[in-house]
């Protein structure tokens, strides 16, 4: 048996040399086809498209996608949705809303599906082979999904009125998972065994389609690495405003979301992508993100897929089904390239604090904001010179804290199993620490985890041996709750992953060796717990 799967493979790869086409699949649609994988061991099926839109239906949500007459060549990698390029060049169409499929090609039928959503501030990113490239995660027989949704305020313009309701790149997401259910049977996947995870802005978006009532019976497990729709930075609660300070970056004088509309609908997107106005600065540390989700308004005939603060919905009615959420020991990392000595000194006088916060007075504000300052800093004033200390600060603020708090809310609320991890691992492929210049720290930065579940064509240097072992751990772990909902449901990890229980949160510390321990960073953990558990924003926005 095992010398018949060689000779497969083997012939697979032969075959490959002249770009074999992958069996030919029948959807809905029409029929496709892909490609075999270099190594012959999965299908690659590339570009398809899962839904539609172009100038015409900006703002909304996605047109159903379209269908096509002969055999559709699903080979093509160079749809993305309009973004900046390093070089400050938009690149990208708007007719960008593609899903690729990956898919073993030995593996017993049907299989476990897992659809992932990229990260990317919403502002940048795509679903292909550059970051994400499936090798690793195909090798333990589950199909792999990856797709592209709109960005910035393609995906994101929120003004409340039915020709801009709000969050069309989440719902270009929801209409990717419509298409999976419909479709991923005919490429050998099970549609009723589907876990939707992703990293950062991609994690937010897996953490809103959790309490969303638009998703229901659209997946049965999640995972939400570095990001949680309940941090601070997650929901734009002044779209409206946010909307205003771009047109008036573009030239034009109003906050009416009716001639916001007309003008943002008419102007090419490359102009509407580039406008990156700065938001003037308040006494509350809030991010720059100018482009992300809201709270929609409720509008006829529209359907709402983000209805109320994710908190409420989290704290009474989420979904019953099994999710890890876990973050990186050093997130904020990433944060400190983009600070100046002049940027520093502006957050040194403001808030410690974010405004998803609710006070009685600004006494009492000033008061909660010198209590958490004294905490990270004592008595320096917040420089380059206490540079570990906004590292820790931005760590747990915006990422390790949110997390832990809607853990333990979705843990209250359902029966299903949540785990926990923290992710301190530092190898080769910690990309985004070695680009934010921090290669010779340890701890891992925000996004370090990536490389360890996805080949990456980003990095193409060689894997030593620490750094297999981690992918291979990485992906036994992500596959195997994938399939099982338990990501150690055998011996094969040395370690047993214990759920977190209402009474004791318990974490999987992923590192040179992996071991369970208690929650990190207890006294940070209990500074913000308190913070929130007494001031949190709760009252539906009103800002229509």
């Amino acid at each position: 048996m095992k010398c018949g799967k060689k000779v497969v493979l083997f012939t697979l790869f032969a075959m490959n040399l002249v770009d074999q086409p992958a069996p030919e699949v029948s959807i809905e649609q029409g029929t496709l086809s892909g490609k075999i994988s270099t190594d012959g061991s999965f299908f690659e099926y590339i570009g398809i498209p899962y839904a539609s839109t172009n100038s015409t239906t900006r703002f909304k949500a996605p047109h159903p996608p379209p269908s096509w007459d002969g055999i559709y060549k699903a080979v093509d990698e160079i749809y993305q949705c309009p973004q900046t390029s390093l070089f400050g060049i938009v690149v990208g169409t708007e007719d960008c809303l593609k899903i690729n499929v990956y898919v073993p090609a030995l593996a017993k039928k049907p299989l476990p599906v897992m659809v992932y959503i990229h990260g990317g501030a919403f502002l940048l990113g795509s679903g292909g082979k550059f970051i994400y490239a499936p090798d690793f995660l195909v090798k333990e027989d589950i199909i792999l999904v990856t797709f592209n949704y709109r960005l910035g305020a393609l995906g994101f313009l929120c003004l409340g009125i039915k020709e801009a309701p709000g969050n069309a790149g989440i719902k270009d997401q929801i209409a990717a998972l419509r298409w999976v259910k419909k479709n991923i049977r005919a490429f050998g996947g099970d549609p009723d065994n589907v876990t939707v995870f992703g990293q950062s802005a991609g994690a937010t978006s897996v953490s809103l389609l959790l309490v969303s009532k638009a998703t229901e019976g659209l997946f049965q497990k999640a995972i939400v690495q570095s990001g949680a729709s309940t941090s601070s930075w997650a929901i734009n609660r002044q779209p409206r405003w946010v909307a205003s300070l771009i047109a008036n970056h573009l030239g034009y004088d109003t906050e009416n979301p009716n001639e916001i509309y007309e003008i943002f609908s008419k102007i090419p997107h490359e102009k509407l992508i580039k406008a990156r106005p700065k938001k003037p600065l308040g006494k509350y540390f809030d991010t720059q993100l100018l482009n992300y989700p809201c709270v929609e308004k409720e509008i006829e005939g529209v359907e709402a897929v983000v209805t109320d603060y994710p908190y409420n919905i989290f704290d009474s009615n989420p979904k019953n089904i099994p999710v890890i959420y876990g973050t990186t020991s050093k997130e904020g990392m990433f944060l400190i390239p983009d600070d100046t000595k002049e940027s520093l000194a502006a957050r040194d006088a403001k808030y410690m604090i974010a405004s998803d916060l609710l006070f009685s007075s600004e006494e009492e504000a000033a008061n909660v904001s010198r209590m958490a300052r004294k905490f990270y800093f004592g008595e320096k004033n917040i420089s380059f010179e206490v540079q570990d200390t906004i590292i820790d600060l931005n760590t747990e603020l915006y990422f390790e804290i949110p997390s832990i708090l809607e853990s333990e809310a979705l843990i209250r609320n359902v029966e299903s199993n949540v785990y926990n991890y923290y992710f301190n691992y530092s190898g080769g492929r910690n990309f985004l620490k070695f680009i934010s210049g921090f290669k010779n720290e340890t701890g891992a930065c925000h996004s370090d985890e990536i490389l360890y579940l996805f080949k990456g064509n980003i990095w193409p240097f060689p894997i030593s041996k620490d750094d297999q072992k981690m992918i291979d751990w990485m992906t036994k772990l992500w596959s195997n709750f994938a399939k099982y909902g338990n990501p150690t449901p055998n011996e094969d990890l040395p370690v047993k992953w214990e759920p977190s229980t209402k009474d004791t949160m318990k974490f999987l510390y992923i590192d040179q060796e992996l071991k369970m321990g208690p929650i990190p960073n207890p006294k940070a953990y209990q500074l913000w717990k308190n913070i929130y558990a007494k001031y949190r924003k709760k009252i539906k926005p009103n800002d229509f």
